[in-house]
């Protein structure tokens, strides 16, 4: 039986403890694998109410990588709503696809797989040529696609995102920044509910090859649910990241990391902080108050001799983090089978008309030396230069 003196004492300590515990999540918080990532662009958002919870460099343009291929769903997904195409749909791998270089799916030119199939690809592989290939079929050309990508952003108030390409492979002319890029990832999730789980898929396989999601948080941090990473010299280790706990949906955007892991890490960091965070200031109304800050690459950093010696960049599958943020990955569910074929619905009328579209110029007829019009008289070769002979009347006789 616990006596009025230690009941008391009890009553003492609860404060002490609760000052403890505070400090223990704060310390998992902030510590990573020992490299401090807080000075990174980055943000978190309430998915569901669009409150800001954190920001840091929030609106300094960067280039997105393939964090692009976020648009790319968005803006197939919006084709498929308003029924221009169906998940049955053909993505036909042409020759502009097949060129994209590496990640890819390796596709021959000709080969036909569904929507579906293209988006499941394209989140978990982030395979460059089917983002091309998509955005063909979709929209019957990339600048076309690449304008649809645009009136998107300009639509959700993404005021400094600017798109090249449907895949992310590097353009000074594509950049974009956390606050718009949370726009779109709460934009995926709140407009395609239907469509999220994509987003939650681990691992693919085609045949005998099985891809991993470079989402380190997928298997690793309880109530992660997506969303995508990217990565290219110029900008480094790019992520959106999304989790739920207790009914609360977070989701982090980090930009310009080291590494894999420490975007991972990151990542984690801004999600915890926010399941515990309110905001005041949505992310619609959280607006950019100062000049743009222009993009810079990140090449001399990022891919220099003394980066690739000392990163730790393991495969997405296999990957151990040294932090205490993240467990060890726990193997759920089989990988998801893709392939290809299966197509059961018609092509975009964008497609068809692309592709029955000529190809060059038209031959234009001309006459033979000493023809004759109908009248008997001789054509100069003059008068049919640069014009189409249309044929006369005979008289009647």
């Amino acid at each position: 039986m616990t006596s009025q003196r230690d009941y008391s004492l009890e009553i003492g300590l609860a404060p002490a403890r609760a000052l403890i515990m505070v400090a223990m999540i704060a310390f998992l918080i902030g510590t990573g694998n020992g490299r401090a990532e807080s000075s990174l662009p980055s943000i978190a958002i309430d998915a569901d109410n669009g409150a800001v919870l954190s920001s840091n460099r929030a609106f300094d343009r960067w280039y997105p990588a393939s964090l692009t291929k976020l648009m790319t769903v968005y803006v197939t997904m919006r084709a498929l709503r308003a029924g221009e195409i169906q998940p049955g749909s053909p993505v036909t791998m042409t020759r502009q696809a097949a060129a994209q270089p590496p990640s890819r799916m390796g596709l021959p030119v000709g080969t036909r797989l569904r929507v579906d199939t293209a988006l499941q690809i394209l989140v978990v592989k982030s395979a460059n040529d089917v983002a091309v290939a998509l955005a063909e079929s979709v929209a019957g050309s990339i600048p076309l696609f690449v304008e649809r990508m645009n009136a998107e952003a300009n639509r959700l108030g993404m005021t400094d995102s600017r798109f090249a390409n449907p895949n992310g492979l590097h353009s000074s002319d594509q950049y974009s920044t956390a606050r718009d890029l949370a726009v779109l990832a709460r934009q995926i999730f709140t407009e395609f509910p239907e469509f999220s789980k994509i987003f939650a898929v681990p691992a693919i396989r085609y045949g005998e090859e099985v891809d991993y999601s470079y989402n380190l948080l997928l298997e690793r941090f309880d109530g992660a649910d997506g969303m995508k990473t990217g990565f290219i010299c110029a900008s480094g280790y790019n992520m959106v990241a999304s989790a739920t706990r207790n009914g609360r949906h977070v989701i982090a955007v980090v930009l310009g990391a080291f590494s894999q892991t420490d975007r991972a890490i990151e990542a984690a960091r801004l999600l915890l902080s926010g399941f515990e965070a309110n905001g005041a200031t949505t992310v619609g109304q959280f607006t950019r108050n100062g000049a743009p800050v222009v993009p810079t690459s990140q090449r001399g950093t990022i891919c220099s001799k003394k980066a690739y010696e000392t990163r730790y960049d393991p495969g997405a599958g296999d990957a151990k983090i040294d932090s205490p943020l993240l467990g060890p990955r726990r193997s759920s569910t089989a990988p998801l089978e893709v392939r290809t074929g299966g197509v059961d619905a018609p092509p975009s009328e964008a497609f068809l008309t692309a592709a029955l579209a000529p190809k060059g110029k038209i031959p234009v007829p001309r006459p033979r030396p000493g023809s004759r019009d109908v009248d008997g008289e001789p054509i100069s070769p003059a008068s049919t230069l640069n014009a189409i002979p249309l044929p006369v009347k005979r008289p009647s006789r």
